[in-house]
């Protein structure tokens, strides 16, 4: 499975792909990740390309991604051409806005048309707004984790089980209770 993550740096994409790697190798997956970060270090693009079975190489071609997991909804976009007719996209649509929007030079696109910009490419979109979840789950920075339930409910490669044992081998332990109620809640409400 190919599955690529996209969203801006600060939200915890290298995190979601480091708990992604470690279920695919507690179940005795081969898994390749590569990263992509973009100019800045808080607030640029960033992209995860994380490949479990038999590949060679550690970037997943466009067109061929199973799976985009989205922390911010124009990321997934600006991304779009690695999904195909048959991927699943998770999209959180909390948008972060750039500072280029801030300060009046640029503006945001409605996140309603880039969730349909995306379903007009993608064989399943799932979006959800995972920053109030988290905050339901007691910590926003849990959002990344969040987005992992989703996803872990629309795709057969992990159960939730797999993946509350990789938050457990990933973050530390001071995290744990948060980041797992953050997990099953992404589960149950995707």
């Amino acid at each position: 499975m190919d599955v690529i993550i996209v969203g801006v740096g600060g939200q915890g994409i290298l995190t979601c792909s480091n708990i992604l790697a470690k279920a695919s190798m507690n179940s005795g997956l081969n898994v390749i990740t590569s990263e992509v970060h973009g100019m800045a270090q808080r607030g640029g693009s960033v992209e995860v390309h994380v490949r479990i079975g038999d590949v060679h190489s550690p970037l997943i071609p466009l067109g061929s991604a199973d799976a985009m997991i989205a922390l911010e909804p124009v990321e997934a976009l600006r991304k779009v051409e690695f999904i195909g007719k048959d991927s699943l996209v998770v999209v959180n649509t909390k948008p972060i806005i750039p500072v280029s929007v801030t300060l009046g030079l640029a503006s945001y696109p409605d996140v309603n048309e880039v969730i349909e910009a995306i379903k007009s490419v993608a064989g399943k979109v799932v979006h959800l707004n995972a920053f109030e979840i988290a905050k339901k789950a007691g910590d926003v920075r849990s959002a990344n984790v969040v987005m992992l339930g989703a996803f872990a409910k629309h795709t057969e490669i992990f159960t939730l089980e797999e993946l509350e044992k990789a938050v457990k081998d990933v973050l530390p332990e001071k995290v744990h209770d948060v980041n797992l109620k953050a997990l099953r809640l992404g589960y149950e409400l995707a």
